[in-house]
């Protein structure tokens, strides 16, 4: 037993210890261990700027009991001047003695648009308790729609071109 073993049973006894303390002062806390692997819930800037005029007016997550299919159904209104896409919804999950469960996350990449109210509808397959008895959603982003970059169709009615203009002909095989 020389220097470099009592050195090592040293900073052990150090690791050790600290472990302890920080696991002592987890439990302390008054969020506990799910308070540093569930930080608090904020909102992006986009979604502040927005979430006067955009609303969740109706969420519900259910999970079955058998096979962990979660069905989850969300209403969001848009009351604003802009339409809306990509809008996060996160939703804490909670069981019948009011514990939280964890949390999920669902993205409707559909455009919602203004003065109108979009129903939108989740089947997954996740691996979420099948005790989950009340949910509790809130949007944390979104962003405005904005309109396509290239038109799909020209502006004549015939879709052709201009009568003027003059068309090449297709050029058939190839050369080699």
């Amino acid at each position: 037993m020389d220097g470099k073993f009592w050195a090592n049973v040293g900073l052990s006894t150090v690791v050790v210890g600290l472990l302890a303390f920080a696991v002592s002062k987890f439990n302390a806390s008054s969020t506990g261990i799910a308070g540093v692997l569930l930080p608090e819930i904020t909102v992006s800037e986009s979604a502040e700027e927005l979430l006067h005029s955009v609303a969740l007016v109706n969420a519900s997550v259910n999970v079955s009991k058998k096979d962990h299919m979660v069905d989850a159904s969300f209403s969001i209104a848009n009351t604003g001047t802009h339409d809306i896409k990509n809008v996060a919804i996160l939703c804490t999950l909670f069981d019948a003695a009011g514990n939280e469960q964890g949390r999920n996350k669902w993205v409707v990449f559909d455009t919602v648009q203004s003065q109108n109210t979009g129903d939108f509808t989740f089947v997954d397959k996740k691996f979420i308790s099948n005790s989950i008895v009340r949910s509790d959603c809130k949007i944390v982003d979104m962003q405005i729609a904005s309109a396509p970059r290239i038109k799909a169709h020209s502006d004549d009615a015939a879709g052709h071109g201009n009568s003027n203009t003059e068309h090449a002909a297709p050029v058939h095989g190839s050369q080699h």
